[in-house]
């Protein structure tokens, strides 16, 4: 996809189709209100959202949920949460605390620079506003480091029952769907035309509510793969549903031989609303198909080609088990983590002994003791990293001085002081191949050591003869 782009106001094209009647507003609140509060989850961040009578303590918890959920599914968000707020129930805990400790209880949940902005902000919230939170959308976004207008929208509803709308995927999936908007989401006119109806749609009385029920909607019933028309409360306003209906009649039509004449047939099924000719929200025809119906809503973008990345790990460890961890850089990919000291170069074996012997300061003929241990993988969201693993067990401890020059700083570490520690899933992974190479070795060990035993004490052919001859 290109760069977003916006038309002049003024040569916008956007047909009624694409837009609710007011009587079409009423009878979506009411029907989605009425099935939310049927089918609602159970989320501890909407408990605290619906008890708490301090305003900033809601307004901290809605925050922390909506920051956690961003990119990461509702199951892994939720332990935590709660680990996160029974250790930081307030913003005053959490600006307090280091961010070295938030890394820390953040590792595995991925996307670690929303972890490194909630920290900043509380800072900010306390020292500057004295632990208040702004109540509007404007203010939270512009007040708030990290929050968006999705994120202030959903503070500035829930927490403070404000009346104003919140856009993200699963709202974008469901409004594209109702209103049959084809075009690129990612196109300005159509992100504006979505937040208008989001705007439009809120229920004054109930904003938080309504909000959490257009993402329930998206996430439990109008799913991108599978949605359950059948058992959505808003059918009846959803254009794509219709038009799959009307292409399923006519299918159904056309393979039965009807006494009515075709002029009376086609009375009976309800025709496709026609839009406006050139308008800037309709899916292009030649993107349309009719035997997908709603699938065809939102218009689907082209994925992203994912770089690929080889890197060169190194695991330094001393005779008592720990392990050499660095600090990452304060910014980009991971920032902050602990993670092994990875090399990015050339695998030629005298390029990598090189580069080893001089990052750390060790001998060449330490580094070359060193032990192919395996490769692990782990996809990012745009980029997939494939580690390749050497481990050199070093014969005397020492502390090491020197290594590369773009970490922060370096650390030993036990296995328990690592899993715990602020470091990704990626290098848990690695670990995880080390343990198993290192367990593979024992028992190849151990077997050849039994094997030798068991040679020892077999006794030899000239043995069983001189016994034989002792007995005659």
């Amino acid at each position: 996809m290109g760069k977003t782009t916006r038309k002049a106001s003024s040569s916008v094209v956007i047909g009624a189709i694409h837009n609710f009647s007011d009587k079409e507003v009423e009878l979506f609140r009411e029907k989605l209100l009425s099935w939310y509060d049927l089918n609602k989850r159970k989320l501890p961040w909407r408990s605290i959202a619906a008890t708490e009578a301090d305003v900033n303590k809601r307004a901290y918890a809605v925050w922390v949920s909506e920051i956690m959920l961003q990119q990461t599914q509702v199951a892994v968000v939720l332990k935590y949460f709660e680990k996160w707020m029974s250790k930081w129930p307030t913003v005053w805990d959490l600006a307090t605390t280091t961010l070295e400790e938030v890394n820390r209880v953040w590792a595995g949940l991925g996307y670690y620079s929303r972890a490194r902005r909630l920290h900043e902000a509380a800072v900010k919230v306390v020292k500057e506003m004295d632990g208040n939170f702004p109540s509007s959308r404007d203010s939270l976004i512009k007040n708030i480091p990290g929050v968006g207008k999705y994120t202030g929208g959903a503070i500035a509803s829930i927490a403070f029952g404000n009346a104003v709308g919140v856009v993200d995927g699963n709202v974008n999936r469901v409004l594209a769907r109702i209103r049959v908007i084809g075009s690129d989401l990612s196109n300005l006119t159509t992100i504006d035309h979505m937040w208008k109806l989001a705007d439009e749609l809120v229920d004054p009385n109930r904003p938080g509510d309504f909000n959490q029920a257009m993402m329930e909607l998206g996430a439990t019933v109008c799913t991108p793969k599978s949605p359950s028309c059948a058992s959505c409360p808003v059918q009846d306003l959803c254009i794509a549903y219709r038009q799959e209906g009307n292409h399923k009649a006519s299918l159904i039509a056309s393979n039965f031989f009807l006494k009515e004449s075709s002029e009376s047939r086609k009375e009976k099924i309800v025709t496709d609303i026609e839009c406006l000719p050139g308008c800037d929200l309709c899916l292009r025809k030649e993107d349309l198909d009719e035997r997908y119906g709603v699938h065809n809503y939102p218009s689907k973008k082209l994925k992203k080609e994912v770089k690929e990345q080889v890197l060169i790990i190194i695991l330094l460890k001393q005779t008592d088990g720990q392990m050499l961890l660095l600090k990452r850089p304060k910014l980009g990919l991971l920032a902050n983590l602990w993670e092994f000291p990875s090399i990015s170069c050339e695998e030629s074996n005298e390029i990598l002994t090189q580069h080893i012997s001089e990052f750390f300061a060790l001998s060449k003929s330490v580094v070359n003791s060193r032990n192919f241990v395996g490769d692990a993988t782990h996809v990012f969201s745009h980029i997939k990293q494939t580690y390749r693993i050497y481990k050199i067990d070093l014969k005397e401890d020492k502390q090491l001085v020197s290594w590369p020059s773009t970490y922060q700083s370096g650390k030993w570490m036990s296995k328990e002081e690592f899993l715990n520690s602020a470091t990704s899933n990626a290098m848990k992974k690695v670990l995880k191949v080390v343990n198993t190479w290192e367990q593979k070795v024992k028992k190849s060990k151990r077997t050849c050591s039994d094997d030798h035993k068991d040679n020892k004490k077999q006794r030899t052919i000239s043995h069983f003869f001189k016994a034989a001859t002792k007995n005659d």
